[in-house]
């Protein structure tokens, strides 16, 4: 079961966004505060000290700022994405403090995957990568149209890192939307790889090595539909079945999460599913909080542990669990 953990009281608008950590207990949650409220936004970054969880001090920011994406790659090398006066926002944590980096422009940088100190890769709104190779960032412009956009991104190693999102075909009534997924090899970008997807968009991606990527595909009319790629092709992942109306919102390593809505009501449980290999199985939430509403559900997990985040009308809540 997953067990709840320390969080620092915050205010009713924040929101959550994502969650990172390493493979030696280090953990952080990223998100904003303010909003939808007559203040500016601020980012807000919390970390896993071994004990608890603390607020972390970030550098001043002269306009409203938000965060989207964090990732780690290791606890002296973490970074989160975002937005600031509509050019990204980039922040680094080098094991003391949190800085400001500069990069070329993008739209809006939506997520981050952090390799190695000096490899690291930025996906956000419009046809553009930026990436870091230890001393200078590169744009490099990877979708073909101006109305594909990418929103998330996954790294097995420096030559394996995918990245999806989106694209817009047709004109009026006849427009829709389109998957794309794309795919770097350590010196390129290409469209080549990837499941046989109709409409909609990539939602999620993720992994836990070069043969175990996860991938949530999302349709309107069909909810989240999950793909797995073994290192060798794409195979369809039949989702989680649930009594309720489950609507799931991201996809991790062997892990699904999302919320659920019982008949005649408006409430939405949180809900959290992990993979046998064979089928989908519920993970327990203690009884508070399995009955209760929430948002802003996520989770990460190394295989070994698992965090959980959730927002309900009571706070911020952060549960591990973990199998050693």
């Amino acid at each position: 079961m997953f067990r709840p953990v320390p969080v620092p009281e915050l205010p009713p608008s924040t929101a959550l966004a994502d969650l990172a950590m390493t493979r030696d207990d280090h953990a952080w949650l990223a998100g904003t505060t303010g909003v939808f409220t007559s203040r500016p936004s601020t980012p807000l970054v919390l970390r896993w000290t071994g004990a608890d969880w603390t607020e972390e001090t970030l550098p001043d920011l002269p306009t409203a700022a938000s965060l989207a994406g964090i990732s780690a790659a290791a606890p002296d090398d973490v970074w989160a994405v975002g937005n600031t006066a509509g050019h990204p926002l980039v922040l680094h944590y080098d094991g003391t403090r949190w800085h400001t980096v500069t990069t070329p422009r993008i739209p809006w940088a939506k997520a981050v995957a952090a390799i190695t100190p000096d490899d690291v890769h930025v996906v956000g709104t419009g046809a553009d990568t930026l990436h870091w190779d230890g001393t200078t960032w590169t744009r490099t412009t990877v979708l073909t149209s101006a109305r594909e956009t990418l929103q998330t991104i996954t790294a097995c190693g420096p030559d394996d890192v995918w990245a999806g999102g989106s694209g817009l075909t047709g004109a009026g009534p006849a427009t829709y939307e389109y998957p794309v997924l794309v795919h770097w090899d350590g010196t390129t970008w290409t469209d080549l790889h990837g499941p046989r997807l109709d409409h909609g968009h990539i939602a999620a991606l993720a992994a836990d090595g070069p043969h175990d990527v996860w991938l949530a595909h999302a349709r309107h009319a069909d909810g989240l539909q999950i793909h797995h790629y073994d290192g060798d092709r794409w195979h369809p992942v039949p989702p989680p079945t649930d009594e309720d109306r489950l609507s799931l919102h991201g996809v991790a390593a062997r892990w699904t999460w999302g919320v659920r809505a019982t008949r005649h009501t408006f409430e939405t449980r949180p809900a959290y599913h992990h993979w046998t290999g064979q089928e989908w199985t519920e993970h327990p939430l203690p009884d508070d909080l399995a009955r209760t509403s929430a948002s802003h559900v996520g989770l990460a997990t190394d295989g070994t542990t698992t965090w959980a985040y959730l927002k309900t009308a009571a706070g911020v809540h952060v549960l591990r669990h973990t199998t050693a």
